[in-house]
């Protein structure tokens, strides 16, 4: 009897999920500081995307980066200027996303990679999230 418990216990161990399995709600992609913004970047596979995608409305800027074909791009440094001229926010976006909260304001965003350079300029407003894809 105890080795039919045992092999009833450790078939139930492979069947049920186990705690670990059942947070797949926490988030994989971590918040990060530079100053006063809050961003996060990341959409290496599908997870992220996916978290990406439902992240998204909690900031007021979504950058995309990708190659002209479209597809996804990472490893992109980012420089994002305000109105002044001061650097309010340096990153480098791990993967094609990069999300931040700006304060509302006009900026001029810097991005590079492989030492080819772009720039755009963004207002952000309280209305709507501002967006901009970089393609290389």
């Amino acid at each position: 009897m105890t080795k039919l418990f045992s092999l009833v216990c450790l078939l139930l161990a492979c069947v049920l999920p186990s705690p670990v399995l059942a947070q797949g709600d926490a988030p994989a992609l971590v918040e990060k500081n530079d100053g006063n913004v809050t961003y996060v970047s990341g959409g290496i596979g599908d997870e992220e995307v996916d978290e990406i995608r439902l992240r998204e409305r909690d900031f007021n800027l979504k950058l995309l980066f990708a190659e002209r074909d479209g597809s996804y791009l990472g490893s992109v440094d980012v420089v994002v200027l305000n109105a002044k001229g001061d650097k309010v926010l340096e990153a480098h976006s791990a993967g094609p996303f990069l999300l931040a909260r700006l304060p509302q304001g006009s900026y001029v965003i810097k991005v590079s990679m492989n030492g080819q350079e772009q720039q755009k300029k963004l207002s952000i407003t309280e209305k709507r999230r501002s967006e901009a894809v970089f393609r290389w």
